[in-house]
């Protein structure tokens, strides 16, 4: 299937809203041949109900583990969030879209991927699209040995909003597979590094961790698990700007995102991070894989309640 084709991508705050993303054109990225179109199981290669799509809407991914949509709440949380700064609400109860998703991993045999809720507002009504998309997961050897990445120069004009055109995010990918990076670190006109292009950033200085503030990033459902992880762990999270002159000061480093969930950084161009070993960075990983578990196990105990009883 061919991917989707953005013009205009524009993410509003507050708190962590789903992206709202423009674009004129519009192509099927579903990774299997199903999808959901308004509670309808249709054939993805109906390719027409995508353009239909030709203003504001409201996106969410959400990471599927074992057919456990993780962070189900959150996710649909920020969706309705960002369907009020368009001035409207979505009605779809949330229980209707994880039987969608409880579908789709039934018809076609994958638990472990990801699962993309489009919803777009429309003069005609309203279009509710659940399928699943194939990601770019990390490798094992990614988590053993952190990941390289790049510096790329990128203009925010406002910090409740990021556009990022067609022509920008074919630039950032053809520099970031020339570096052979899997991500590109954004700075800003000021010499200051924010976030990935796709991820949110979390360093050590001094011993001291660090995150871009959240008025200055796009915030993200893991960033959001990851500070509470910390306040839970004692671990003092400082929300401070990183200058690109400072990166040297830098001790380890790691990004945070659905697909991902906490990622060791080894490079920024050409300084190395001992990313990988760093007794912090271990601490938040190993409590973030305990709390993915308890929310699987969680989630499987009631779906057993729930198929005793109405058995």
């Amino acid at each position: 299937m061919s991917l989707i084709i953005p013009i205009d991508f524009s993410f509003t705050q507050p708190l962590y809203p789903t992206p709202i993303f423009r674009y004129r054109q519009v192509k099927c990225d579903a990774a299997f041949d199903y999808l959901f179109v308004n509670g309808e199981l249709r054939p993805s290669y109906e390719a027409a109900i995508f353009d239909r799509i030709d203003g504001n809407s409201v996106y969410e991914v959400i990471k599927l583990i074992e057919g456990v949509p993780l962070f189900f709440e959150d996710h649909m949380a920020r969706m309705q969030r960002s369907a009020a700064l368009l001035g409207a609400g979505i009605e779809k109860p949330p229980a209707q879209v994880r039987a969608e998703i409880n579908e789709l991993v039934e018809k076609t045999g994958c638990a472990d991927i990801n699962v993309k809720l489009v919803w777009y507002p429309g003069k005609k009504g309203s279009i509710f699209l659940t399928y699943f998309v194939r990601q770019d997961f990390p490798d094992d050897g990614a988590y053993r040995r952190g990941v390289h990445t790049i510096l790329y120069d990128g203009e925010r004009r406002n910090p409740q909003i990021k556009a990022v055109k067609t022509s920008y995010r074919e630039r950032v990918r053809a520099e970031r597979e020339a570096a052979g990076a899997y991500e590109a670190l954004l700075v800003d006109d000021k010499g200051f590094v924010s976030e990935g292009t796709r991820s949110n950033l979390f360093f050590l200085i001094d011993h001291q961790l660090c995150t871009p503030p959240s008025d200055a990033v796009l915030l993200g459902v893991t960033r959001r698990h990851v500070m509470a992880l910390c306040r839970a762990l004692a671990i003092d999270v400082q929300e401070k700007m990183l200058h690109k002159d400072d990166l040297n000061r830098i001790e380890a480093a790691f990004i945070t995102g659905t697909t991902i969930d906490i990622l060791p950084i080894g490079s920024i161009g050409r300084l190395q991070l001992a990313s990988v070993g760093h007794p912090v960075i271990q601490t938040i990983t190993r409590a973030f894989t305990e709390e993915v578990s308890a929310c699987i196990a969680a989630e499987k105990t009631g779906s057993s309640r729930e198929a005793a009883a109405k058995n």
